[in-house]
């Protein structure tokens, strides 16, 4: 089990299994076998769970390969009417696929002298014209973690032929996940054979950035129906990191770009029970939210931060350069409603890889993407779900609120830090996103000497000045009502904070570092609440805005 959970070998559970059998009689009709037209193959069987419900009476029709030899002997027991045979098929006759395909592009019939691995029978059936065929199949879902053919955790693991061959395509990192190279084979296998795919697997290589080129290039086919779940279903995977696993049914020889057909799949629980129908949004990558958003050029050295107030400088590959007018950092790795947990806004470049400058031209569209990225809750249905840019002109009203919300949310950690040494020079690090103006706090308490000391001769931060130009709705308005609270709280009781914990030493302390000293006393927990509830509140209008701008589903 951990040999098979290491090549992301999991057992489809059996109630799944047998709603797949059904959605496969809805597409070509009850007892399909029947007709004797019908050949069904499973390439990567394992022990049998898809095929267990099938009548004995189709499994003659059957081929099932799979990896092991103790699965054969297995399924030779399970299924003694059906074809078996062990097979590797990322491995085993790939050179003999490629030049028989060759050979009949150029009506040469010399390649049937090679030597194959594959049955004979198979092959024959194969080579048959008046012949159907389903693809029933639930490959694995390991996935090499190097974009190289080596990967360092999982070494080898999809280290095959039909990876160096998608290589060779400049395919790119789809050629790390195991399943999508079953699907590389399984096309050019079936190419111009009347076949229907139906595949258990992650929604990836039907949305997913990384899979551009091979929605582009190889996997094109027609959509039939299909249904999700959770990942959880599965034995032995996680239940706090769940993902949808779909089961498809595609017409594999109709040719259709996926950003041209719409997808809607049923929902389904783990008592196999139809809960809900998720349309999914199909487009190409260049519409995808994180292209929108304009990055500008970063080339100038500045410390690089690892969270609100600590500076990394021991990253080997570590990023410390930000834009001119920079701003703040915004971390944004990945387009995925998953990468939720590496969003955040930050006072220097972010130390790794997944962040861009904010500055004053693209601050407005910085504060959308934020608040897009941080609005909706992660759940195992959308956690693959991709940002999409908006379908329509934004409101400024929109985009205020969005600001608004993202510059009193706990991912914003913008904050201000002095005397920051960095290799060979010290910095002052002011928060560009202090959202009061030096004339508002001046008619402040303010029990702290020194940090009062700061307020002379400074200027409004800018985004201090960008508020007072902008309408605010009402909404939005409660939430900056209900912070003033906070910080009128926070600096009438400054002499009781232990500053120094958070880098307290400027009026311009960031909201991170505010909520973070007083909590540490146990202060100002009323004000701190009722900012939550006005925020949550503002929360709620954007989620519903969000989806009609169609940057959520």
């Amino acid at each position: 089990m951990t040999l098979r959970k290491f090549f992301g070998e999991f057992f489809t559970p059996l109630p799944f299994a047998k709603k797949a059998l059904e959605y496969i009689e809805r597409t070509l009709g009850k007892r399909w076998w029947t007709s004797g037209e019908y050949r069904l193959w499973d390439m990567a069987a394992g022990t049998g769970n898809l095929e267990y419900d099938l009548p004995q009476e189709a499994l003659k029709y059957c081929y099932l390969s799979t990896l092991y030899q103790g699965d054969v002997e297995h399924l030779e027991r399970l299924f003694p009417d059906a074809e078996i045979f062990q097979y590797n098929y990322l491995e085993d006759d790939v050179e003999n696929l490629f030049i028989t395909k060759r050979s009949l592009a150029a009506k040469n019939d010399n390649a049937y002298d090679l030597i194959w691995k594959m049955p004979e029978k198979l092959r024959n059936d194969l080579n048959n014209p008046k012949l159907k065929w389903i693809i029933l199949i639930n490959p694995p879902f390991a996935t090499s973690q190097e974009a190289g053919l080596q990967g360092k955790s999982k070494e080898g693991v999809s280290d095959t032929k039909i990876r160096q061959r998608m290589h060779s395509e400049k395919l790119g990192e789809v050629s790390r996940e195991v399943y999508t190279q079953f699907l590389y084979r399984i096309k050019h296998e079936f190419d111009n054979k009347k076949t229907y795919l139906g595949l258990f697997a992650p929604l990836k290589y039907i949305i997913s950035n990384n899979d551009q080129k091979f929605r582009d290039n190889v996997f094109y086919s027609t959509f039939n129906k299909g249904f999700v779940f959770s990942s959880a279903n599965f034995h032995g995977t996680s239940k706090s990191s769940h993902f949808p696993v779909s089961f498809i049914i595609w017409d594999i020889n109709k040719e259709k770009k996926l950003e041209n057909q719409s997808i809607s799949l049923d929902v389904f629980n783990e008592s196999v029970e139809k809960i809900d129908v998720k349309n999914l949004t199909l487009e190409h990558r260049n519409r995808f939210l994180n292209k929108w958003i304009k990055r500008p050029l970063a080339t100038i050295k500045f410390p690089p931060f690892g969270s609100a107030i600590t500076i990394k400088a021991e990253n080997v590959d570590r990023r410390d350069r930000i834009a001119v007018n920079f701003l703040a950092s915004l971390m944004c790795k990945g387009n995925e409603c998953q990468n939720q947990q590496y969003t955040a806004l930050l006072s220097g470049p972010y130390v790794s890889a997944g962040a861009l400058s904010v500055t004053p031209e693209n601050f407005e569209q910085a504060m959308v993407v934020f608040a897009a990225r941080c609005i909706p809750a992660n759940t195992w249905l959308n956690h693959v779900d991709q940002l999409q840019q908006p379908n329509r002109k934004l409101s400024q009203q929109f985009i205020v609120d969005c600001a608004v919300w993202s510059l009193f949310d706990s991912k914003n950690q913008t904050a201000a830090l002095r005397n920051v040494k960095y290799e060979d020079k010290v910095y002052q690090i002011e928060n560009h996103f202090f959202p009061f103006s030096i004339s508002e706090l001046r008619s402040w308490i303010i029990n702290d000497k020194e940090i009062k000391s700061t307020l002379r001769g400074t200027k409004n931060s800018f985004v201090a000045d960008w508020l007072l130009k902008q309408q605010i709705s009402p909404p939005a308005k409660r939430v900056i009502d209900a912070a003033k609270k906070v910080y009128g709280f926070y600096f009438a009781n400054l002499h009781r904070l232990r500053t120094p914990k958070f880098k307290i030493e400027t009026y311009d302390a960031g909201l991170w570092q505010i909520r973070q000293a007083l909590q540490d006393t146990k202060l100002g927990s009323d004000e701190l609440a009722e900012l939550k509830l006005c925020h949550d509140k503002l929360k709620e209008k954007l989620l519903r805005q969000l989806k009609i701008y169609g940057i959520i589903q």
